[in-house]
């Protein structure tokens, strides 16, 4: 073995161990379509856009501040090139809740398997949480799902997430498809 190939794998070793694992429940859950849901009231400041060209510094930005409490790990470390394959409309659409001028959360739609559609990602960022905000994004997500002619929407959450996100998808009406047990390793 050659010496920088040594080296890279005592620095591969080295990350993993400051790696923690993480014992998770995931849920996966879907909901039929169509159903009618109230438009969201949103404070004054707040707005959501559709973010037409996604660009992977800004969103990986968005993502890290949104989920690294939750240890989203999924995209953090992927190239610019497969994160901006990902993002591309129209297999994906991605909305911005802004307060003023400042990003404060996000959903993420996959309609890669229309009329099924996915919500990938649905978040806010830390001083956010606890404020109804989530709610209502969910429930714009939700409108915005139905008004596309989607018959059934799916969504995921796990044991590692916001305590009430469960609870909220089975307020709003999804239903538990099935559960597992996984694992997710994160930094922290």
């Amino acid at each position: 073995m050659t010496a920088w190939v040594r080296a890279l794998a005592r620095l591969w070793r080295a990350h993993m161990r400051a790696r923690v694992r993480h014992p998770v429940r995931v849920h996966y859950l879907d909901m039929a379509l169509p159903r009618l849901f109230a438009a969201p009231q949103w404070p004054k400041g707040m707005q959501v856009k559709r973010w037409a060209q996604p660009q992977p510094d800004f969103y990986r930005r968005l993502y890290d501040e949104v989920g690294r409490q939750w240890h989203w790990v999924s995209r953090r470390y992927w190239s610019d090139r497969k994160l901006a394959a990902e993002l591309a409309p129209p297999a994906t659409e991605i909305f911005v809740l802004w307060h003023k001028s400042r990003p404060i959360g996000f959903v993420e739609l996959n309609w890669r398997l229309h009329p099924t559609a996915e919500i990938v990602f649905l978040g806010l960022v830390g001083d956010a949480i606890g404020s109804g905000l989530g709610a209502a994004l969910l429930r714009f997500a939700l409108r915005h799902i139905v008004a596309k002619g989607a018959s059934m929407v799916r969504i995921q959450t796990c044991s590692l997430d916001h305590p009430r996100a469960l609870a909220l998808y089975q307020e709003v009406g999804f239903r538990i498809r099935r559960a597992a047990n996984n694992e997710i390793w994160d930094e922290f």
